[in-house]
């Protein structure tokens, strides 16, 4: 082997630092260049950031407002009744008592209004009926009644879904941050009805405002043309800047429209995303940063969507700009000495170098030595056998000592024989070890077998044999493997084998099954009875959604609202409707929600099949609320009816109508005709009367052959007009085999008022109706006013 001079190497060694600091000189350049470029990027992301951080404040600000308004009472009451009524009016813009409600509902909220604009800058206050028709707008009271939906998604999705929305969007009269919230009534009876969303909104100057002084930076909000025009009313759209296509929203400086003059920049431009911008303006630098303003649509929606804003900033960075040139300069300087010391260093430090790779031969030695002592008394108390033998054939070449733990024999026993080995392997596991005897059928990282070795004691001891065929430095194919004893392990596994299959069938014998579902990585498991109860197969991957699909529609937004309020903290126990294998089942579910010993979430559960209890549970309800004869409405619950519509009527001042009926000599019949003829002209009377009933209105049988109807939101004259069309048909009932059979009615007919203060009162009025209309002559019918 030739060898090199240390002359020549030096020469080497020499030219090559020379390209090294020539291109470390190169790179550092660079990287200096590239840092003040991250310097600069890093300044727009915080800035990004800030705007980011106060316009989710502002959002914030929004919905509190907004929910603040929401939460009044009256303005709840007010907002409820003026959505009814712009439906019985017609729709649209409804009519006169609709418009009585909106300008009451305006005057209840014009002083926080003109507070809110005052403290907190707000520009929009606007009531909409789902999906998104404008009921109100608090800020413009003569515009409403327009249909918002196409244009105003975070309308849409508010209504839809029943939760708070924010976001930034473009409006009719004003573009900026909006918060919405749902705005809910509660009933008489306690359930709550969803009435519309109630938005807040603010410009984006006030941002701006704040921002600029804070971050020493001029910003500027510029609006695509296309979406304003698209969107905005004429009467309320601001002048364009012709320079750049588009509208400015917000600025806190003019001089963003110099440069768009002077084609310095454009709006096109300013849309493509990319590092911060370095312009040169009347001798001054300037570092420009753009960023989108996200709307709502593009948040929630489709990320694709292009942003309908950018935020412009811009920076003096004049002083700075000149400092980093000079740095360059300086560092040109110092690599240049640095070089000529190092240069004159690398003698010594060749010379040091074959001290130190002599001393480090010498520790390598020495080190190999003591790694061969360790592995020794490693091999010695190890629990883990080695062993290695010549293949084709069963005869071991060697065994570790430590085999006598493990087998109860010494190595001289074992190493040599060609017999031992299969004759210790137990009789039930020979077959399977002598079909993996081909060893070259093995993949080259080797195999793993469970067989059982019988102990020198005569005990069966279960082993794990991992081993590997390869070869040697001098070609012959060797088998070298590990030995260990896993006979506690078998014995474990078996034992969570049995206790699986026992809780397998005690949960199909309960109907309950159970799941885990592991936050980190979002993966769900189910127990055999879970997959019977939801009807899915064992070969389907259960997850989330999949679980969600097998939930009844009507109950998921309560099942996911439970999951994610659990998320938080909150309690997951409820009943709730599957449908599962095309029918509906019951179920009832609890889940403990806890952090293992990693800190991840993990939720345990069980689902169990009540279907048979709900059932009952109905079956018990209908038979405690209805007659058992006809199936309509028994006396005590069209009582509790009585008294619900009469609080409501005299809360709301509306109206009631309420009808007695009695048949008309319904003794004659029972005694000609008999009691079994009676029932069926009860039942009769019951079928005729239900088809003649709007689905909201209430008939109960009250006694024998009495029966009482509600008929909610109906006047007097509606309540004359069904009792007469109920009177007739009731009159057309005729039986096939009973001709001389007919059935008539007496009638009394009376209102609900804001006067009534017990049932009694408008049940009495009726009441004598009825006789009234029994002593004028029956079938007939008679008011009570």
């Amino acid at each position: 082997m030739r060898t090199i001079s240390f002359r020549a190497l030096l020469i080497t060694s020499s030219l090559l630092l020379l390209l090294i600091f020539f291109g470390m000189t190169v790179y550092s350049l660079n990287e200096r260049q590239n840092l003040f470029q991250q310097q600069l990027d890093r300044k727009a992301d915080s800035l990004q950031q800030s705007f980011e951080l106060t316009l989710h404040e502002q959002e914030n600000k929004m919905i509190l407002l907004a929910s603040m308004v929401a939460a009044d009472p009256v303005v709840q009451e007010l907002f409820y009744h003026g959505s009814r009524m712009v439906v019985i009016e017609g729709g649209g813009k409804g009519g006169e008592e609709a418009a009585r409600l909106r300008q009451a509902l305006f005057d209840r909220v014009a002083p926080a209004w003109r507070q809110m604009q005052e403290q907190y800058a707000l520009r929009q206050l606007h009531f909409h009926l789902p999906p998104a028709k404008s009921y109100l707008r608090v800020h413009a009271p003569d515009h409403f009644g327009d249909d918002l939906t196409s244009i105003r998604p975070i309308i849409v999705n508010t209504n839809h879904t029943g939760k708070s929305q924010t976001g930034f969007e473009i409006g009719r009269v004003y573009s900026g941050i909006r918060g919405v919230t749902p705005v809910w009534y509660t009933r008489q009876d306690g359930t709550l009805a969803h009435v519309g969303a109630l938005e807040a909104g603010a410009s984006v100057d006030s941002v701006l405002s704040r921002l600029a002084p804070m971050l020493d930076a001029e910003l500027t909000l510029l609006l695509n043309r296309k979406d304003v025009e698209q969107t905005v009313w004429d009467e309320f759209r601001p002048e364009p800047v012709s320079a750049c296509d588009c509208y400015i929203e917000a600025t806190t400086s003019d001089r963003v429209i110099q440069w768009m003059q002077r084609s310095k920049l454009s709006f096109d431009e300013l849309s493509q995303q990319g590092s911060v911008q370095i312009l040169n303006w009347e001798d001054r630098v300037y570092s420009l940063a753009r960023f989108p303003l996200q709307d709502y649509s593009s948040q929630t929606e489709n990320s694709a969507l292009p942003p309908p804003g950018i935020i412009i900033s811009w920076q003096d960075i004049t002083e700075l700009w000149h400092e980093e040139r000079r740095a360059q300069q300086l560092l040109i300087l110092i690599t240049a000495g640095a070089y000529m010391l190092t240069q004159l260093l690398l003698l010594l430090l060749l010379r040091r170098l074959r001290e130190m790779m002599q001393q480090r031969v010498n520790a390598a030695a020495a080190e190999a030595e003591q790694a061969q002592l360790q592995l020794t008394s490693l091999l010695s108390d190890s629990p883990v056998v080695t062993y290695s033998l010549r293949t084709p054939g069963t005869s071991l070449d060697y065994i570790s000592p430590n085999c006598t733990h493990l087998l109860g024999y010494h190595p001289e026993h074992i190493i040599g024989d060609d017999h031992w080995w299969v004759e210790h392997i137990h009789p039930h596991d020979r077959e399977y070890v002598r079909q993996t005897l081909d060893w070259t059928q093995w993949p080259t990282k080797g195999i793993r077998r469970r067989y059982r070795l019988q102990h020198n004691n005569g005990q069966w001891r279960w082993i794990e044999d991992r081993c590997r065929a390869s070869r040697s430095v001098d070609g012959v194919q060797m088998l070298n493997g590990v030995l260990l004893d896993i006979t506690a392990q078998h014995r474990a596994e078996e034992a969570l084998k049995e206790s699986e299959r026992s809780l397998r069938r005690a949960q199909r014998i309960g109907a309950v099954g159970s799941w885990e579902y592991h936050f980190a990585d979002q993966s769900l498991t189910w127990s055999e009875e879970t997959y019977r109860i939801f009807s899915v197969t064992p070969e389907q991957t259960p997850d989330y959604a999949l679980f969600i699909s097998r939930v009844h529609p009507d109950d998921r937004e309560l099942v996911d609202s439970t999951w994610h309020n659990a998320i938080q903290g909150g309690r997951y126990n409820l009943e709730h409707r599957v449908v599962a294998g095309g029918e509906v089942r019951w179920v009832r579910e609890m889940a403990d929600f806890e952090h293992d010993e990693t800190g991840i979430l993990r939720a345990t559960g069980m689902v169990q099949d009540i279907t048979s209890q709900k059932l009952r549970e109905q079956e018990l309800h209908r038979l405690a609320t209805s007659d058992a004869l006809t199936g309509l409405a028994n006396r005590r619950y069209f009582m509790e009816r009585l008294e619900q519509e009469r609080a409501r009527a005299v809360r709301f001042n509306t109206h009631c109508g309420l009808m007695m009926i009695d048949l008309d000599h319904f003794k004659q019949v029972n005694d000609q005709f008999g009691h079994a003829t009676g029932d069926r002209v009860l039942k009769a009377f019951a079928d005729t009367a239900a088809a003649q009933m709007r689905q909201i209105d209430i008939i109960g049988r009250i006694g024998g052959e009495e029966f009482a109807v509600l008929l909610p939101g109906t006047d007097m004259e509606g309540a004359k007009i069904l009792a007469e069309r109920l009177r007739l048909a009731i009159a057309a009932i005729s039986f096939a085999d009973i001709h001389s059979l007919h059935v008539t009615t007496s009638i009394g007919v009376t209102v609900i008022t804001k006067a009534d203060h017990e049932v009694d009162a408008p049940l009495g009025r009726a009441d004598k109706a009825v006789y009234t209309a029994k002593h004028n002559g029956r079938d007939r019918i008679e008011i009570a006013e």
